[in-house]
């Protein structure tokens, strides 16, 4: 049985090297193009929900009321009361300009906002990435529990 030429065994192995490297090339080009896409929506949105944020304008016993001042429309808005435990969620989108009031049908809000809540959050995202929020705390005027 004969052996291949030392000449035919580099040939070959010069083009597996190549076929590997291509592949390897295909392989990064496509994530690299991914990568930057995504990359590149983050950006975006961090551009467009720069300084965005939510005014809690008035918190008392009965209600919660907050408006989007932003140019950008808020979604998946949620309540957070101070101890942290109790999220209350609205399930709701604000559109620029738009106000929105979370008042359950016995009237009392969940977690009595007297004590031991001493603020409310109201957190939403802009741009489905980036994540805005409010607060009124019991030392501004907003607070009138």
């Amino acid at each position: 049985m004969k052996a291949i030429s030392p000449m035919i065994a580099v040939v070959l192995l010069i083009a597996f090297t190549v076929g590997v490297g291509g592949l390897i090339s295909i392989f990064a080009t496509g994530l690299l193009t991914t990568q930057t896409r995504v990359s590149g929506n983050q950006t975006e949105a961090l551009t467009l929900c720069g300084g965005a944020w939510i005014n809690v304008y008035s918190v008392t016993n009965a209600s919660i009321s907050y408006l989007n001042p932003n140019s950008q429309t808020l979604t998946g808005v949620v309540i957070v009361y101070t101890n942290g435990n109790t999220q209350t969620a609205t399930d709701q989108t604000l559109s620029p300009g738009e106000s929105g009031v979370t008042s359950p049908a016995n009237g009392t809000i969940p977690a009595p906002l007297h004590s031991p809540n001493t603020s409310i959050i109201v957190r939403g995202l802009c741009q489905t990435l980036v994540t805005v929020e409010g607060k009124c705390t019991n030392t501004q005027a907003c607070w009138d529990v």
